[in-house]
C-alpha cells in the first residue's frame, strides 16, 4: 500500500513539522521551566536578479534555455533559547518571474532545529519542508553556509528538464543517553518524503518515502577520542512505479576532537539491499569528514560512499565530496564563501531496471557586503556540470544572483 501522502503533501507535511516543532517545545518550555530564557524574532527580506545560461541543464543541438528574472525572498527565524534548549523555526516565501513564464514560481520554505540537553542525554530534532518549482531534478546545491554534514541531501532523480513542483519533507530525530563518562547509546530515524505534481512530462519523477533507523553502541576512549558500531535498517517505497527496496547496515566509526572548535569523523561499514524480487547485494560504505566552526571561519569538508533513495524510483549507489568554507574579512563587512558538491551515481548490481549512471559537480562563491547595520549586498555564483551515460557529451551551466538584503535588528524577549 503506497503512502496517502503523495495525494495530500503541502497540508499534512507541513502541519506535521509545525505539530512536531510546537510539541518539542512546549516538552521543554512547559510549565516548571525556571531557567532564564529569550525568544528572538530575526527577520530578513532579499531581492535578486539572477541569470542562468543554461536553465535546465541540457543542450539541444547546441541551444540552450537562457533566462533572467527577478527573485524575492522573505523569511523570519523564530528562536528560543535557554541553558539546555534551543529552537529555532524558519519559514521562507519566495517569488520568481522569468522572462520565460515557464519557469515562474512561487515557492514556499520551513526549517526547524531543536535541541534539548539534559543532565545525562541529549535530544535533537532537525527538519525541513520544501514546495518549490524546480528546473532540474538535481538536489546538491553547493551552499557555503552549511556547517552540519547531516544538513546535505543526498536524493535526487538525475532527470534533466522535467519541470515541475517538487514537494520533499525530511526529519531527523535524535536521541542520546550516557551511561557514565565513557559509554553512551545513541539512536535516530530519518524520514524523506518526496511529492511531485504540475510536471511538464507526465511521469516523469516517482514520488517516494525513505526511512532509516540507526542504534549506536559509544564507547569513550580519552576525552577528546570516541569510537562507536552502529546498526541500521532503511525501507525506501516508490509511489506509482519503480521498484521497493529493504536495507540492513553495519558498520563501526570513530570521532576525535582535533581542537575545541574542530571536530574528525571516519566511519565505515556495510549495507545490504534487496529490491523486490531480487537477490540481496551487499556495498560498502563509509562517510569521513572534519568540521570547524570558529568566530571568523567554517569549515565542512566530507567523502562518503552511501546508498541513497531517488525520485527516478530506485536506490542508487552515491559517492560523493562536499566542502563548504566561509571567511568573514577583515574588515567585518565583507564575507567570502566557498561551496563544492560533487557526486557519481551507479546502479546497484541487483537492480532490475534501467538506470542512468552520472557525474555531477557544482562549484559555488559568494560574497557579502554589508553597507550598514542592516542592509548589504551578496553575489551568488554557481557553476554545474554533469555527465549522464545515456547521452553523448556532458551538459554544465551557469548562474549569477545579485541580491539586495535588508535584515532589521533582531527582536528579542527575556523572561
Amino acid at each position: 500500500m503506497k503512502n496517502a501522502s503523495y495525494f495530500d503533501p503541502f497540508g499534512r507535511q507541513l502541519s506535521c513539522l509545525v505539530t512536531i516543532g510546537m510539541l518539542a517545545a512546549t516538552s521543554f518550555f512547559g510549565v516548571g521551566t525556571v531557567t532564564a530564557a529569550e525568544w528572538r524574532l530575526e527577520p530578513e527580506l532579499r531581492v535578486g536578479y539572477e541569470f542562468d545560461d543554461n536553465a535546465v541543464l541540457i543542450d539541444f543541438a547546441g541551444t540552450t534555455a537562457k533566462i533572467d528574472g527577478y527573485i524575492l525572498e522573505g523569511s523570519a527565524t523564530i528562536g528560543y533559547a535557554t541553558e539546555r534548549t534551543t529552537f529555532d523555526i524558519t519559514p521562507t516565501l519566495r517569488s520568481r518571474n522569468y522572462d520565460a513564464e515557464l519557469f515562474d514560481s512561487d515557492d514556499q520554505f520551513l526549517t526547524l532545529n531543536f535541541n534539548h540537553r539534559g543532565l545525562k542525554s541529549n535530544f535533537r530534532i532537525l527538519g525541513n519542508y520544501a514546495r518549490e518549482s524546480v528546473r532540474t531534478a538535481e538536489r546538491a546545491d553547493a551552499d557555503p553556509d552549511v556547517d552540519d554534514p547531516d544538513e546535505i541531501a543526498g536524493d535526487d532523480t538525475g532527470r534533466v528538464f522535467e519541470i515541475g513542483r517538487r514537494n520533499r519533507f525530511w526529519i531527523m530525530p535524535q536521541w542520546s543517553y550516557n551511561f557514565s563518562e565513557k559509554s553512551a547509546i545513541a539512536a535516530s530515524v530519518i524520514y524523506t518524503d518526496v511529492d511531485y505534481d504540475d510536471l511538464f512530462f507526465v511521469g516523469a519523477f516517482t514520488p517516494y518515502s525513505d526511512v532509516r533507523f540507526d542504534a549506536s553502541l559509544i564507547r569513550g576512549f580519552s576525552a577528546r577520542t570516541r569510537g562507536y558500531i552502529k546498526a541500521s535498517s532503511r525501507f525506501y517505497e516508490p509511489g506509482n512505479s519503480g521498484v521497493d527496496v529493504d536495507g540492513v547496515a553495519f558498520n563501526i566509526g570513530f570521532e576525535r576532537d582535533l581542537a575545541q572548535t574542530t571536530r574528525f569523523r571516519a566511519e565505515v561499514g556495510v549495507e545490504e539491499t534487496k529490491p523486490t524480487g531480487s537477490e540481496s547485494d551487499s556495498n560498502a560504505v563509509w562517510d569521513i569528514n572534519v568540521v570547524k566552526n570558529v568566530e571568523t571561519i567554517t569549515l565542512l569538508a566530507q567523502y562518503k560512499r552511501t546508498m541513497e533513495g531517488s525520485g527516478g524510483g530506485r536506490v542508487t549507489a552515491r559517492d560523493s565530496f562536499n566542502l563548504s568554507v566561509t571567511k568573514q574579512f577583515f574588515p567585518e563587512r565583507l564575507r567570502g564563501g566557498l561551496g563544492v558538491r560533487v557526486y557519481t551515481t551507479d546502479r546497484l548490481s541487483n537492480d532490475p531496471g534501467a538506470f542512468e549512471e552520472r557525474d555531477y559537480a557544482q562549484f559555488g562563491a559568494q560574497l557579502t557586503y554589508a553597507m550598514s547595520r542592516t542592509f548589504s549586498v551578496r553575489g551568488d555564483y554557481r557553476y554545474t556540470y554533469i555527465d549522464r551515460s545515456t547521452t553523448a557529451g556532458s551538459d554544465n551551466s551557469n548562474s549569477i544572483i545579485l541580491w539586495l538584503i535588508y535584515r532589521p535588528t533582531a527582536m528579542t524577549t527575556s523572561r
